[in-house]
């Protein structure tokens, strides 16, 4: 879904001068394509305005933002607004050298903690591999700016791992450490998802790419949905209350964030 030959590719690290992915980049350049396929699926569902302003929370090197808005704006024709967060300020520096040399206007990055970013509109969050707390954060921000679409790929799922004293059918086996890790990712994303759906989104949780290609392979989407009512939001709000009173949880970071 991208031009090989675009030079961002290239200095990123993606592709050669020639325009040929490296082999020591094609996991990255799966990821990236899978990524992009999932956003113009989205899109279908929920077209952004031609103006869109979008926030990549925890954006990195940038190889996911460039090529979003790389895909927005050649493929789509949009004229969005992308800003990517991000802490580190040598990645940020690297990151808006490579936007005004791809002559990507409407791309800038800011070295910023999440926790501190208030946009006053926004129409797409993204949230990827945000580590721990760091994606309820970013989740926050997308469901109080009202974002039509919010995509996210959480990792390092602590906190709900710290507090989870599980009472139920599954306690004999959660005794095991490696099974209650994952139970802990489980009812980590489990909750989000439903949190957003309390809060008016039509959420969906899959795996993003393959194992093989990276293990921070889930991720959930969330479209705001005109259709939710009052009722939905209320069975939602009480399937989370349901879950942590079965694995023994006081609060997910999440709800906090919201109330």
């Amino acid at each position: 879904m991208l031009d090989p030959a675009a030079p961002w590719l290239h200095a990123l690290g993606i592709t050669s001068k020639q325009g040929q992915v490296l082999p020591t980049a094609q996991d990255k350049w799966k990821q990236i394509n899978k990524y992009l396929e999932i956003i113009e699926s989205l899109l279908r569902t929920h077209p952004l305005p031609p103006d869109a302003h979008i926030a990549d929370m925890g954006s990195g090197k940038g190889y996911l933002t460039f090529a979003l808005y790389d895909f927005l704006t050649n493929h789509l024709g949009l004229r969005p607004q992308v800003t990517g967060i991000e802490l580190r300020q040598n990645l940020v520096d690297f990151c808006n050298q490579t936007a005004r040399a791809a002559d990507f206007a409407g791309l800038h990055f800011v070295a910023q903690d999440i926790a501190e970013y208030q946009p006053k509109r926004l129409d797409m969050l993204i949230a990827l591999h945000a580590c721990d707390t760091a994606t309820d954060l970013a989740l926050a921000t997308g469901i109080h700016a009202q974002a039509g679409i919010v995509v996210a790929a959480p990792c390092c799922h602590k906190q709900i791992r710290r507090d989870m004293d599980t009472h139920n059918e599954l306690a004999p086996i959660l005794r095991h450490g490696i099974l209650e890790e994952r139970q802990a990712e489980i009812v980590t994303d489990g909750i989000r998802a439903l949190l957003l759906e309390a809060n008016g989104y039509k959420t969906n949780v899959f795996e993003f790419v393959s194992t093989e290609h990276t293990a921070k392979n889930v991720m959930i989407t969330a479209i705001g949905d005109t259709r939710s009512d009052a009722r939905k939001k209320a069975a939602a709000l009480e399937k989370v209350a349901a879950l942590k009173t079965g694995f023994g949880i006081g609060e997910h970071y999440l709800e906090r964030l919201l109330a």
